[in-house]
């Protein structure tokens, strides 16, 4: 991951990107690993019955899918 670091972008991306591949930004699946008590762990943006987890919100979330397919 040494990569990252070495990147012209700026800290708080890094940071970001950092997070996302070690699976430490604060989604509710992983607040639920944590042992966090939430009334409900299924995602917030959406009325889907789904956890909130990294996968979801960068992949197969509808609005993250129509980014990816602008990239």
């Amino acid at each position: 991951f040494q990569w990252i670091w070495n990147s012209s972008c700026q800290p708080k991306h890094k940071v970001f990107f950092w997070r996302l591949l070690h699976d430490r930004l604060n989604t509710r699946n992983l607040l639920r690993r944590k042992t966090f008590h939430l009334d409900s762990y299924n995602c917030a943006l959406n009325n889907f019955q789904q956890e909130e987890t990294l996968h979801h919100l960068f992949w197969t979330y509808p609005f993250a899918s129509q980014c990816w397919d602008i990239i």
